[in-house]
């Protein structure tokens, strides 16, 4: 009889053949001393009908050991691709992950020594990164609630309440990404985390009725009604090339964003809430204004190779990268640099868009400057971003 393996991986693939196939390879290389009986992994990959052009791929992965490929007639979503997948898992513990993903090394039994030494805790994610060179990272996933909504909805109307608001998000942000010692969070991000696999089949794991996205904040929220905790180990490291899959069909995942998010507020609020939610959410949309800019955005042009930008005032600060002018997701990093440039790797992997730069002092949390740069000349090849993970963490 075989035995049992250690953590089985479970991937929903939409479009991301390629980047799947690296990840089972960056996977392989995790080492779990002291843990491993049998088999130490074993995956479990679901296409979500990529189509035709996906076979390939799917026909490679089948061809390794240790790898079930399961090819849905039908994309149900996220979370449905994800149960199809945990219902064929076989470990211990399951590891649930994006595609576009790739874990450093010591990261799987970091996660799981975490989760070995504390019974309260149901699941356990890692440090993120935007980048393989570890430059940026990404900001912590909150726990959707109505303060938090009607916060934004009123920081997008009225600049006073944006200051504070960004203040309270920049606030959280630095107490994540310094932190050297696990912690517990109101939510962990759906690209990576682990959990005990008798867990997840209690909970589901997931609800299949999110068509995308909220999906995770879900989860969360069940996990921790039944008692249990989600902890950030920092000791744990992976890198999330962002929104690869769902950024091939913008309009389509916005709009599965939209039936989800309802959908969460009337999970956790009821009727009422929902209700409640659904009107700050209109608001929203009639009130876009710029309630988080603080001040306009030095404009400047298009740029195809690393601009080097000069930071006002003295001191650290936390440098903070989005698409978005009011940062309402946004990466960083902590700094010192009076002069601050990325790293040609990290650019290069950036896709082609308008992108908002800002330093916010690390005492006073205070915006010291802003600009605008609309990167062009394309996107470094996924094939040169898996070698370059590749090369950081073998």
């Amino acid at each position: 009889m075989n035995a049992a393996p250690v953590v089985s991986v479970l991937i929903v693939n939409w479009h991301s053949g390629a980047m799947a196939r690296a990840l089972v390879a960056n996977i392989r290389k995790q080492r779990l001393p002291g843990l491993v009986d049998g088999p130490a992994f074993e995956f479990i990959v679901v296409d979500n009908a990529s189509g035709a052009d996906e076979a390939k791929h799917l026909d490679a992965l089948e061809d390794e050991p240790d790898v079930t490929v399961v090819r849905s007639a039908q994309n149900s979503g996220y979370g449905a691709g994800m149960n199809l997948a945990h219902e064929r898992a076989t470990g211990q513990y399951v590891l649930v992950t994006n595609p576009d993903v790739m874990l450093f090394r010591g990261s799987v039994s970091a996660m799981i020594e975490h989760l070995s030494a504390n019974p309260t805790c149901g699941m356990v994610g890692p440090k993120s990164y935007l980048d393989a060179r570890r430059f940026f990272q990404l900001p912590p996933t909150e726990l959707p609630s109505l303060c938090d909504l009607a916060s934004e909805m009123l920081a997008r109307a009225w600049s006073p309440w944006g200051r504070r608001h960004a203040m309270a998000r920049s606030r959280r942000a630095a107490k994540q990404w310094t932190a050297s010692t696990p912690m517990s969070v109101s939510q962990l991000s759906g690209f990576c985390f682990l959990m005990p696999a008798s867990l997840a089949t209690e909970l589901g794991p997931f609800d299949p009725h999110y068509p995308f996205y909220y999906e995770d904040s879900d989860l969360c929220m069940r996990l921790q009604r039944k008692g249990f905790t989600c902890d950030y180990v920092p000791r744990a490291e992976a890198v999330h090339f962002f929104n690869r899959s769902a950024g091939q069909a913008q309009d389509a995942s916005w709009s599965h964003y939209e039936v989800s998010k309802r959908r969460f507020y009337a999970a956790r609020y009821g009727f009422v809430g929902g209700l409640v939610a659904r009107g700050l959410m209109a608001i929203g949309r009639l009130a876009p204004g710029g309630g988080h800019l603080f001040a306009e955005p030095e404009v400047l042009g298009e740029a195809e190779d690393v601009p080097v930008l000069e930071v006002p005032g003295k001191g650290a600060y936390i440098a903070e990268i989005s698409s978005d002018p009011g940062f309402v997701f946004a990466a960083g990093r902590l700094d010192i640099a009076h002069q601050f440039k990325i790293p040609d790797a990290v650019w290069d992997g950036l896709v082609d868009t308008t992108y908002f730069v800002r330093f916010v002092d690390r005492r006073s949390l205070t915006v010291r400057g802003m600009v605008s740069i609309q990167k062009v000349g394309g996107s470094k090849p996924i094939d040169a971003e898996v070698a370059s993970a590749e090369l950081v963490h073998a």
